[in-house]
């Protein structure tokens, strides 16, 4: 009897033994998945740090976003740099160069061929040769494949450009000035035009107030000297500055002073002096096809060029420099 009730307290008790060693073993699992959750979290943290690091340095590193046929460009620091050599080497007029223009030519490059590919436009490989020539100071020189080849070479050497880098560059170049040529022979070659004397008023109250002290009889000398901003248009055809400015200059009676006419900077107040049909010169259709030109642009800029808030140009500008030095 009593060696039957040892041996049932050592059954109890090596059963007490075995559920405090259950209790350490979950308290450590407890521990063991606290660790390893903690552990999960850090490197998270970490991960989103590193992450949100590049992400933010690569915010930085654009400059400019435009929007093309072919989906959207972004030009980087990296393309500033290049851009800029390309400035250094005379490959761009460098005399009238700004922080700006670098980035400028990368955008206005983009957009230009964009409109021309739309239009149809484009450079010959002859034309470009014929460029890429003036450049080595062989203009209009008879000169052989090998010769050319050769001498191309060097100068792409000295440049520190490609073949394709040099050609799509002049190819830009020349496309601007075909862009202007083809507004310009959109113009009309003839038609009605009208001569006015013209004030531009910033507002309606004052533009009130010239019409109809002009309709009293006051001399445009007098208003000229109290109001300023007068000017004798010479002829300017139907369609040149269009809109409203057209509805009342090709209407009203000659002589009749005018309403004001809401413009972009104000208004116009205007006197009709006469009208005519007749051919229109071809200074007046460069101008109205350069500023058609710019009508273009304007607002092609405006819709498909965005440029990074945080832009700061003189510091991109040094920034580069180093980069070349």
């Amino acid at each position: 009897m009593a060696k039957r009730g040892k041996e049932q307290q050592k059954h109890v008790a090596s059963k007490h033994v075995t559920t405090r060693r259950l209790a350490r073993w979950q308290q450590e699992k407890r521990r063991q998945r606290i660790t390893f959750l903690s552990g999960i979290v850090i490197i998270v943290i970490v991960l989103g740090i590193i992450v949100g690091g590049v992400a933010a340095t690569r915010s930085s590193d654009w400059l400019s976003k435009v929007q093309t046929d072919s989906g959207t460009i972004t030009i980087k620091k990296a393309d500033y740099a290049n851009e800029l050599r390309l400035f250094q080497v005379g490959i761009y007029n460098a005399s009238t160069m700004t922080n700006e223009s670098p980035l400028s030519t990368l955008e206005d490059g983009y957009l230009i061929n964009d409109k021309a590919k739309e239009l149809g436009l484009n450079v010959s490989k002859a034309e470009i040769d014929k460029i890429i020539l003036a450049y080595m100071g062989m203009a209009n020189q008879s000169i052989s494949d090998l010769d050319f080849n050769k001498n191309y070479q060097n100068m792409l050497g000295q440049l520190g450009t490609s073949d394709k880098e040099l050609r799509d560059n002049i190819q830009v170049q020349m496309l601007g000035p075909k862009l202007i040529d083809y507004y310009i022979n959109q113009t009309p070659t003839s038609g009605p035009q009208v001569n006015v004397s013209l004030f531009t008023i910033s507002n309606i109250s004052t533009a009130n107030e010239l019409a109809q002290k002009w309709r009293n009889g006051e001399t445009t000398n007098n208003l000229s000297k109290e109001y300023g901003n007068k000017s004798q248009t010479g002829w300017l055809p139907k369609g040149y500055i269009g809109g409203d400015f057209d509805n009342v200059a090709f209407t009203i009676d000659m002589g009749n002073v005018s309403d004001p006419i809401p413009s972009e900077t104000g208004y116009y107040v205007i006197q009709v002096l006469d009208r005519k049909d007749d051919t229109i010169p071809d200074s007046m259709r460069q101008m109205w096809g350069y500023s058609e030109f710019n009508t273009w642009y304007q607002q092609d800029y405006t819709a498909k060029v965005k440029r990074n808030p945080d832009l700061n140009l003189t510091e991109l500008h040094a920034w580069a420099l180093k980069q070349l030095s």
